[in-house]
């Protein structure tokens, strides 16, 4: 089997023995290692007021649970995270704790969490993964001296041989692919790419039964009261050179096939009754192939699901004829990166597009009565007051959910290094890039702060208009009813903290590391007080 595991994993029927995993299971486990996987504990958006268990590190644990001794921990969901996750170190007493840093705006909360488990398990070897550990390895490694290792990319196979390494008490790590660390001497060895897994039928289903798929985060309210995440895919061909996805993955697209996908969704649906889905795949529909056998196992399956995609917009015009099938399905709702409606933009941006297909994709999605979700960005560097009106005329056409966001060069991409050798970026705190705070300024807008005010004025101003008051009690489409209830009830709170003080939804069981670390009253190894520049809120 190229690049892929020595395992196949397609029955997804002994639910009850291997809880969520199918397939033959192997008979060896080796038990002389213990692996703690762990999502560090995180704020929830206030927008979404809601958390959805990494799929990536779902995935993960339920193919290396053939392997060793694994538990995962997803602090988000616990009472008192990082009071729990000091409590489950010193209980379980992990040999490794591998650390997912999903994307950049949670980093502080993975270096945070290395030097807790540091501090609690000096001899504990801490591996970290993710996207934005992968793009920038040296920088992690300098800047977190509490991580020993980084699994670069797609982590399966890297982790299982890692683990066995370890469970054999072999010191060396350099005949591993896929790997970050430091040498002897403190210089950084990066080992060779790993091979990608060819056929991603050949892990099992997600292990959802290692977390409380009940607990009353979990779930996407804007979509439904039993609304979920999945991913399908990995990976995409495209070279948008803003995106984080595209390099992680090595501008390569890989797909579950269609069976694969309905036994999953089969299992969602009978085990854990989740009925409507954000779909994570960067490109859905990246073949024609993929579209067509998914709408045939879904006519097949009849389970009475809604999905969410996402496409492009060329995609969606090739698609064309297949429209009326993704419907019959059960697709409501298509996302597509617009960007921004202007060419010499999106030439800069590789978006490989023209606005002509843009256009003629939403109306096609129009037609065929699909809500329409379109992702933007402003905050370019040339941008003017006319060329916000311009984007926001254009979605005010076609667009139901402004997926509105400010530019942000992510670190590790294209655009992020380009940004950096002209000067622009002005923040290097993490925590700002998260879509929605600048850290660049546009020519005609020095000032960041009045950017990210722009950027929320014109999410307010576009679900504010008549027509979405009049779409949210008489539109025929209950999802859109729905979709567009949940956001007038956030404006509404909003405007009311604004003008009249009312407190805004808190997630109330997220703690600032600084403030654990008062609340434990002894500091860690090293004098360690939390990697956040300060305590200063996000917005």
């Amino acid at each position: 089997m190229k690049g892929g595991p020595d395992r196949v994993g397609k029955d997804a029927g002994n639910v009850a023995q291997y809880g969520d995993r199918g397939g033959d299971v192997v008979s060896t486990k080796n038990r002389s290692l213990s692996f703690l996987l762990v999502d560090p504990p995180h704020r929830i958006w206030d927008i979404l007021k809601a958390w959805v268990p990494s799929p990536g590190c779902l995935q993960l644990a339920a193919y290396l649970l053939d392997y060793f001794d694994v538990d995962f921990m997803d602090c988000t969901l616990n009472k008192r995270p990082w009071h729990d996750l000091e409590r489950k170190l010193r209980e379980a007493k992990p040999d490794v704790v591998g650390l997912s840093v999903g994307c950049t705006y949670f980093t502080y909360d993975g270096y945070n969490a290395a030097a807790l488990v540091k501090d609690v398990l000096p001899d504990a070897i801490v591996l970290v993964g993710g996207a934005h550990p992968t793009l920038n390895a040296a920088r992690c490694l300098e800047e977190c001296p509490e991580i020993d290792y980084i699994c670069m990319g797609e982590g399966e196979i890297t982790t299982r041989e890692f683990l066995a390494n370890v469970a054999d008490g072999n010191p060396d790590f350099s005949h591993i692919p896929g790997l970050a660390y430091r040498g002897e001497d403190g210089a950084v060895v990066i080992t060779p790419k790993r091979p990608l897994i060819e056929d991603l039928d050949t892990l099992p289903i997600p292990a959802y039964h290692l977390v409380d798929m009940e607990h009353p985060y979990i779930g996407l309210p804007s979509e439904g009261d039993r609304a979920f995440l999945v991913n399908f895919s990995r990976g995409c061909g495209f070279r948008c050179k803003f995106c984080s996805e595209s390099p992680f993955w090595e501008r390569r697209w890989r797909g579950c096939g269609a069976e694969r996908i309905g036994e999953e969704l089969e299992l969602l649906r009978t085990k854990y009754n989740r009925d409507t889905f954000y779909v994570g795949d960067n490109v859905f529909n990246f073949t024609r192939e993929r579209g067509k056998t998914f709408i045939e196992e879904m006519k097949k399956r009849k389970l009475g699901q809604h999905f969410w995609l996402q496409s492009r917009a060329d995609l969606v015009v090739r698609d064309e004829d297949l429209m009326a099938g993704f419907k019959e399905a059960g697709v409501y709702q298509f996302m597509v990166g617009v960007e921004y409606p202007k060419q010499d933009v999106l030439n800069h941006l590789n978006k490989d597009v023209s606005l002509s297909t843009v256009e003629r994709a939403m109306q096609i999605l129009k037609k065929n009565e699909f809500m329409i979700m379109a992702t933007l960005m402003i905050g370019h560097w040339d941008e003017t007051k006319e060329d916000r009106q311009n984007l926001f005329d254009f979605c005010a056409k076609y667009v139901n959910h402004f997926g509105l966001n400010v530019v942000t060069p992510l670190p590790g991409t294209e655009f992020h290094k380009e940004m950096q050798s002209l000067g622009r970026i002005q923040s290097d705190d993490y925590r700002k890039f998260d879509y929605i705070q600048a850290v660049m300024p546009t020519k005609e807008i020095p000032d960041l702060s009045k950017i990210t005010e722009l950027h929320l004025g014109m999410i307010r101003k576009f679900y504010w208009r008549p027509i979405e008051l009049w779409r949210m009690f008489f539109s025929k489409n209950p999802i859109l009813r729905h979709h567009h209830r949940y956001f007038m009830q956030y404006g509404f709170s909003v405007m009311q903290h604004e003008v009249f003080g009312k407190p805004l939804w808190v997630q109330d069981n997220y703690q600032t590391f600084e403030s654990f670390l008062r609340e434990r009253d002894r500091p860690l190894k090293g004098g360690v007080a939390g990697y956040e520049p300060d305590e200063t809120g996000e917005i």
